[in-house]
């Protein structure tokens, strides 16, 4: 890697660090409340909610691992479209506007409230800290790799420089911090990812060429089932793909922070609408570049838009690329920062300790614990991505599994039927965990049973028994509990 490509790569990447820092920095000084750290106010409009809700879901570790692993196994990573439609029309007509006019500030302010169960919320709070801390760990791993391409650094000090980064602009300006860098993220991302596509054309040629071509190198590429995956796993696919966007928590507590619930609603056909498109060209035209042109040439799919984007491009548009993947990156981080932050002071300490207690403590005090739980939390997920763990597709997506087996029925059934019982969403919860967490290690083990489906589908299935068998001997919960959720009841 010559020289000018550092000196310029780190060029871009300390400008951009500049302006994130800043708005951190201009956001900080609005924070009042820990009303206004978590959720801003409520104050966000349409657009700007569609801005952040887009950025925050499409990482880097979306953009690496999602290419990384369409080059792998093939188109069929990126054809779940009818999953990601059904994912977002769960949101948009059976939880936006109910969450929204719920009041409420957290997921887990949901599970406890709407099951009057402060068991309930706690473990919610606990199932966000751990699988944020997954995810959080597949991002830091992202950023060794890109200041590795971008700067020259040892991945070690770039997962460090990227940890630090994290932790500073959340921790000054919680969730308007987050949706202001959000913002200038998504703007970022894209024209780095679309202004690549004239050097990859030149390459490969256009979206037919690169079907045609890859199928000759990867014989089953744009099939069904891809290169390696059998039908018990591409099933397993489409379903953790649909149970993931329909719960993606990064995506349904900003619905907490929308003006009204208008905003909320409207705010989720737009978000899909720009994902998708998003996915399918990094998906099926990026992957199937790298496929062909530097699959041979590196250790690890990760490593695959790092390696294409160094093959193709000059030095100054590689980097402007790799910043706006970084920039990708951070999006998602901040969003799952700071939910752990509110999972700990809002939902474990607030309500699950002190409210119980009868203890009053002033806003400054959680907004105090909020950024505690942030740097605590950030240097953690550091340490574990020292570690040598799975690919970065797999970390994540064995986090989705674990939430989707925690919240995907109790927050489906319970927002569709009052009548569904508190002791039915916690034996669906805990026990689909459970059940998910054991088939995960199963699978990491290397069981060939295992390996047949992802945990997403062992993980849904005893969640759902759990659901249907507890709710035939149990009844509702109190109507003043319901009232947030079900008026008509009150």
């Amino acid at each position: 890697m010559n020289t000018d490509f550092n000196y310029l790569g780190a060029g871009f990447f300390l400008m951009y660090l500049i302006l994130m820092l800043s708005i951190g920095w201009f956001a900080s000084r609005r924070q009042k409340t820990s009303e206004d750290f978590l959720v801003a106010g409520r104050q966000f409009g349409l657009w700007t909610l569609v801005l952040a809700n887009v950025a925050a879901m499409l990482h880097g570790g979306a953009i690496l691992s999602h290419m990384a692993l369409s080059a792998q196994m093939g188109g069929v990573v990126a054809t779940a479209n009818i999953s990601y439609v059904l994912g977002f029309a769960m949101i948009l007509f059976f939880y936006a506007k109910k969450l929204r006019n719920s009041k409420g500030i957290t997921l887990p302010d949901y599970m406890g409230e709407r099951f009057d169960s402060r068991l309930l919320q706690g473990w919610s709070a606990c199932i966000v800290v751990f699988t944020s801390i997954l995810v959080l760990v597949g991002q830091i791993k992202v950023m060794g790799y890109l200041f590795e391409a971008l700067v020259g650094l040892p991945i070690f000090w770039g997962q460090l420089i990227g940890t630090l980064i994290f932790v500073a602009y959340v921790s000054m300006g919680g969730l308007l911090a987050v949706v202001w860098t959000n913002i200038a993220q998504f703007f970022l991302m894209w024209m780095g990812i679309l202004l690549i596509w004239p050097v990859v054309y030149q390459a490969v040629g256009g979206w037919s060429d690169v079907l045609l071509t890859v199928e000759q190198v990867a014989p089953g590429w744009t099939s069904i089932k891809g290169v390696q995956w059998n039908w018990g796993f591409v099933l397993s696919w489409y379903i953790l793909v649909f149970v993931a966007y329909s719960t993606r928590i990064e995506l349904v507590t900003k619905l907490f922070a929308a003006r009204d619930e208008r905003v909320a609603r409207f705010s989720v056909p737009w978000t899909a609408l720009l994902i998708m498109l998003f996915l399918v060209y990094i998906g099926i035209y990026l992957g199937g570049a790298a496929r062909i042109l530097v699959w041979d040439q590196i250790s690890t799919p990760d490593q695959a838009f790092p390696a294409l984007v160094a093959m193709l491009a000059g030095p100054w548009l590689s980097a402007f690329a790799l910043t706006a993947v970084a920039s990708a990156t951070m999006s998602t981080t901040d969003s799952l920062l700071l939910m752990s932050g509110a999972a700990v002071s809002h939902d474990l300490i607030r309500k699950c300790i002190h409210k119980k207690k009868g203890i009053k403590r002033p806003d400054t005090y959680y907004l105090k614990i909020s950024r505690i739980t942030i740097l605590v939390i950030g240097i953690f997920a550091f340490l574990i991505s020292l570690t040598k763990i799975g690919l970065i597709w797999e970390i994540i997506s064995y986090s989705l599994a674990i939430v989707g087996s925690a919240i995907f029925f109790p927050l489906t059934i319970g927002l569709i039927s009052w009548r569904m019982s508190r002791e039915a969403a916690i034996v669906s919860s805990m026990g689909g965990v459970l059940v998910a967490i054991i088939w995960m290690i199963l699978s990491i083990s290397g069981i060939p049973w295992a390996l047949l489906v992802h945990p997403v589908l062992p993980g849904l299935f005893a969640s759902g028994i759990g659901l249907f068998s507890t709710q035939c001997f149990t009844g509702p919960v109190s109507r003043d509990a319901l009232k947030n959720y079900f008026p008509e009841l009150a």
